[in-house]
């Protein structure tokens, strides 16, 4: 997710043994990652078809949170098509519609990107002093993000969300498909529309690996191996 890191879910791999690879992808820019102007989403997405092509990686599930939930459709829809088999795609609070990027997102692509440095910090130094654990969290992550990543990733999150494409592709691609939400995530719309097999986090919002790390855990453990 965006301002997110790959070691936010480090503690996934030190909790069961299963036979499946995980392999955790950073955003450009993120976890002190290298980022330049060239390396936009679809740049990236590109990488991502690059990997998984040269090392000959087949029958994938998909799991994703926030922005990341655009990749995969980017991906199959300009880059896989149906060279590889899909297993499944989890996404949880996945950027599938406009109002997904309602908040931070949207914010961040309306200001110019010479201000929003100084706004990035404010970001940080907001979520470092709230009363709530998970932003706490999340600001550690934060700090090792570039603002310049950070804002051309939402700018282009913006883009692509502004149609119901991304959506309508979700719904329609993909076969097996399921949408993860947290249960204190206040939606705009009914569920239904995501035409998917649905599950709640308890006691969660977005940031449900840090809420509750347990649930999400299960609940993680539980999709990935079922045979939906």
């Amino acid at each position: 997710g965006l301002g997110s890191s790959s070691s936010d879910f480090e503690f996934l791999l030190k909790l069961k043994r299963i036979n499946n690879q995980i392999i955790i992808i950073e955003l450009p820019g993120h976890n002190s990652s290298f980022f330049d102007q060239k390396n936009c989403l679809m740049m990236f997405i590109r990488r991502i078809f690059l990997f998984i092509k040269k090392n000959e990686i087949n029958n994938i599930t998909f799991f994703t949170h926030s922005l990341g939930g655009i990749i995969p459709i980017l991906l199959v829809k300009y880059f896989l098509k149906k060279k590889i088999k899909i297993r499944k795609f989890i996404n949880y609070e996945g950027n599938l519609t406009e109002s997904d990027t309602e908040t931070v997102t949207k914010r961040t692509a309306s200001y110019r990107k010479t201000e929003f440095k100084k706004k990035f910090k404010n970001l940080i130094d907001v979520c470092q002093k709230s009363n709530q654990s998970h932003l706490n969290l999340w600001s550690k992550s934060l700090k090792h993000a570039s603002s310049d990543a950070f804002y051309e990733l939402s700018r282009d999150a913006v883009k692509y969300s502004k149609t119901n494409e991304l959506l309508e592709f979700f719904k329609i691609f993909f076969k097996k498909k399921i949408y993860i939400s947290g249960s204190l995530t206040k939606f705009e719309f009914s569920e239904i529309i995501f035409g998917s097999v649905r599950f709640k986090i308890k006691n969660s919002g977005h940031f449900s690996y840090f809420e509750n790390p347990y649930e999400f855990s299960k609940i993680f453990f539980s999709l990935i191996l079922k045979r939906l």
